[in-house]
């Protein structure tokens, strides 16, 4: 009989794992084969969107105008096209984190249907309806929410970087030339590092006063929602002491914004007491005004602001912070124009100041610049517009009037001698002079002038006039800046060199010799204009519009261009800026 060669048979045990193993990596094959040919279908497609024949500038999704435009498609063109915010299921996490960030713009004073929002929700929301109804997404419709998104991204980060508005012409501003590398950067690291919120964070402003402002924006929205405060009727000056049914509204007035507290005199609720004193004067040294506890006509003026319209000055001063660079020099000075005030700041060290600012008719621009040098009696040579309006009137009528101030007439050949002039033929418009005040004590500036070279010709300096600096409204000059402690200033400026002491300065004061003082240490002069602004201490502050410039740009900063600014009209310079 022949014996059989047998085979081990395999074990049911051993062959089940295996075959679990091999059909695992094949659906796992499978899935990733149809996940990458979704993937695909929306490069292909966004490719497709993105170099199909237009005319520049007119790349639309759906309804929606692209504005970022070249630089968006030259950025999916370096990623071969491959989608950011979309996967063959719709959004992906960023995708589903990004319309909460946009949504967050107001926050910032900007509008977030600027950034597609009503848009972007509907497509994520037609994605969702036909996912639930187990129906198959069309790579068009992934392609232009990825599109959407990128350029949302793209224009929202531009506005917090650089502001929406072009400061010198008020004009919205789609996409700033300034930023687009930063912006482009700022895309390839979210991919990396996944954080949206931070990625977005890092393109507005730094300086903590800007997010104190946008915290104080959020708390004047709840005061908003509580129904705001009350408005004082017309009526007579309310002062410490008086019984008026008015001081019950003034009270509940400032328990609104938080000046006052809840504490009303027993039985005497229409008694202006101490403690609403001390409130009211808080009140008017938070808005700018004469701090004498009397509510009179400026101070019910401001107390009858409504709640809107200050969350509408907060919002537009978040858009001025927008123009500031972001990098400051460790020393500098603010100017705020809007305050009459000035600020310095050297490492830890603080100075502030009143100062003197422009009439509404010769407004003191907005701009940055470095200070070079200091003139230590300072000639002024008069601007011809001053000369020829305010000083040669003055001269014909008296041409002793020119050394009694002690201006020279001089032309190119050296001084004039007015008494040898028939000043019967001169004229405004044919005077052929210039006139030049000497250093001195009648000198328009002052002992100290503070130069940092603008296109403006403006500068800051000392003045005569001591008396204009109690007044609490300020505006009387021709557009400079005149200062409450020149010599504190200059002072904290040259604190570089131990040999610029008090007495050596004032001493070459009193010599009455001009003297430039170059300075080596970086000084930049914020000359800005701020109408909310929250200080050192926290306090939240508010002052009048002097120059009406408040409504112009809150028009600006809503304007609804519908799709007719695209980025090729954008410019914007972080460098000199100026308002109208």
């Amino acid at each position: 009989m022949m014996k059989l060669n047998r085979e081990p048979r395999s074990h049911p045990r051993k062959v089940l794992p295996t075959i679990f193993i091999i059909c695992s990596v094949l659906l796992t094959a499978l899935v990733l084969a149809t996940w990458a040919f979704a993937i695909d279908r929306i490069t292909d497609e966004l490719q497709r969107r993105l170099e199909s024949d237009r005319q520049p500038g007119e790349l639309r999704v759906g309804c929606e105008l692209i504005h970022a435009n070249a630089d968006l498609i030259a950025f999916y063109s370096e990623r071969q096209f491959a989608p950011l915010w979309v996967n063959e299921q719709g959004p992906n996490e960023l995708g589903k984190a990004l319309p909460g960030q946009l949504a967050d713009a107001r926050l910032h004073g900007l509008n977030p249907n600027d950034y597609h929002l009503h848009c972007i929700n509907a497509t994520i929301n037609r994605i969702n309806s036909i996912l639930s109804s187990r129906n198959e997404l069309e790579p068009k419709e992934l392609a232009d929410l990825d599109i959407m998104m990128t350029d949302s991204f793209m224009i929202y980060t531009s506005h917090l970087a650089t502001g929406k508005v072009d400061p010198e012409r008020l004009y919205p501003l789609w996409f700033s030339e300034k930023e687009k590398a930063n912006i482009v950067t700022g895309l390839n690291d979210l991919l990396q590092n996944g954080d949206l919120a931070e990625t977005i964070r890092n393109f507005a402003p730094s300086h903590e006063q800007y997010w104190r402002l946008v915290e104080a924006g959020q708390r004047m929205e709840q005061v908003i929602a509580a129904g705001g405060w009350p408005v004082l009727p017309q009526g007579q000056t309310l002062r410490p002491g008086d019984r008026n049914p008015h001081v019950i509204l003034l009270r509940e007035r400032l328990q609104a914004s938080g000046e006052s507290g809840k504490n009303v005199p027993a039985g005497e609720p229409d008694l202006y007491d101490t403690e609403l004193e001390v409130a009211v004067k808080k009140f008017q040294f938070r808005h700018g005004l004469a701090i004498d506890g009397a509510v009179g006509p400026n101070t019910r003026e401001e107390l009858n602001i409504p709640a809107e319209r200050r969350r509408q000055q907060i919002l537009l001063n978040l858009e001025r912070w927008r123009w500031l660079p972001h990098k400051w020099t460790d020393n500098y000075i603010i100017v705020n124009t809007a305050a009459f005030s000035l600020n310095a700041h050297r490492d830890n060290e603080n100075l502030s100041m009143r100062v003197i600012v422009g009439k509404d008719y010769q407004k003191t621009p907005v701009f940055s610049e470095t200070m070079r040098y200091i003139e230590i009696n300072p000639y002024w040579n008069v601007p011809r517009s001053i000369a020829v309006k305010e000083l040669l009137p003055q001269i014909k009528r008296n041409p002793g009037y020119a050394a009694g101030h002690n201006y020279q007439i001089l032309s190119g050949e050296g001084p004039i001698n007015p008494w040898l002039v028939d000043w019967s033929t001169i004229s405004a418009r044919n005077f052929p002079w210039r006139i030049r005040q000497k250093p001195g004590a009648k000198n328009a500036l002052g002992r100290i002038k503070f130069m940092f070279p603008n296109r403006f010709h403006v500068y800051m300096h000392d003045t005569p006039d001591r008396h204009l600096f109690k007044r609490a409204r300020r505006a009387f000059s021709h557009g400079c800046i005149r200062l409450e402690k020149p010599v504190d200033l200059a002072l904290l400026i040259l604190r570089d060199d131990p040999a610029w002491t008090r007495e050596r300065l004032e001493q070459l004061i009193q010599t009455g010799k001009r003297r430039v003082v170059n300075i080596d240490s970086a000084w930049m002069v914020h000359v800005l204009y701020w109408t909310s602004w929250v200080d050192e201490y926290g306090q939240l502050q508010f002052c009048p519009d002097i120059y009406d410039r408040d409504p112009v740009l809150w028009q600006a900063l809503n304007k609804n261009t519908g799709g007719e600014q695209p980025m090729r009209e954008a410019v914007v310079g972080l460098g000199v800026r100026s308002i109208p």
